[in-house]
């Protein structure tokens, strides 16, 4: 089933990207934010890149549960963005602390998931799900929260949900690539500690 629904994302995403009326703006608006955004790239491809490492279900299942959790944060923070008036401190200061939050939990998804491809230590199914469900739910937050104003949110949400799963897809097919041959599968773990290197600059512009 998770097959079918991962399929089922990138078939509607391709005749979506064949008009050009002015509501699908915020559809592109969604499908550029995952795919522009480095710190969202990078963690979506490895997660594509890690379900290929360990192979069978893993490879539909674990970008499914990425995909899953993050259009659940995505729904929330959209939710709360629409009903947010930023009348008051105190709401104010709640989203300035909830931003940081989620900011770091992609930092740290960036982290952990580079330094998974470059460990290239199997984790099991089961625990790469609950692993990558965490980065989902903070990637879809952040994607909701920085929704831009007068953009139709399902448009928005279709969009990085297909650009997300288009990147999963991309990352499969670097890690099925890369796992053929001892040279290749070298550079992967060499990208996988660039990731880790990159995570930590991004933690260092927010701690300085």
């Amino acid at each position: 089933m998770a097959k079918n629904l991962f399929l089922f994302i990138l078939i509607f995403a391709l005749p979506l990207q064949a008009h050009t009326f002015t509501g699908m703006v915020g559809y592109y608006d969604g499908l550029s934010h995952p795919v522009l955004g480095l710190d969202h790239f990078l963690a979506m491809v490895s997660v594509g890149i890690i379900s290929a490492q360990i192979g069978g279900r893993a490879i539909w299942s674990v970008p499914s549960t990425f995909v899953s959790f993050m259009l659940v944060g995505g729904v929330l923070s959209m939710a709360a963005e629409m009903n947010l008036t930023s009348e008051t401190i105190f709401e104010n200061i709640f989203y300035e602390y909830i931003s940081i939050i989620i900011e770091l939990g992609i930092i740290l998804s960036v982290i952990l998931l580079g330094a998974s491809i470059a460990i290239d230590k199997k984790l099991s199914t089961k625990l790469s799900m609950i692993f990558v469900s965490v980065f989902g739910l903070c990637h879809g937050l952040a994607h909701g929260l920085e929704m831009p104003w007068a953009t139709n949110p399902i448009l928005f949400a279709l969009g990085f949900v297909s650009g997300t799963a288009i990147l999963h897809l991309f990352g499969v097919g670097i890690g099925m690539f890369a796992i053929r041959s001892t040279i290749s599968n070298i550079c992967l773990k060499i990208s996988g500690a660039a990731c880790v290197f990159y995570g930590f600059y991004l933690f260092s512009l927010m701690v300085l």
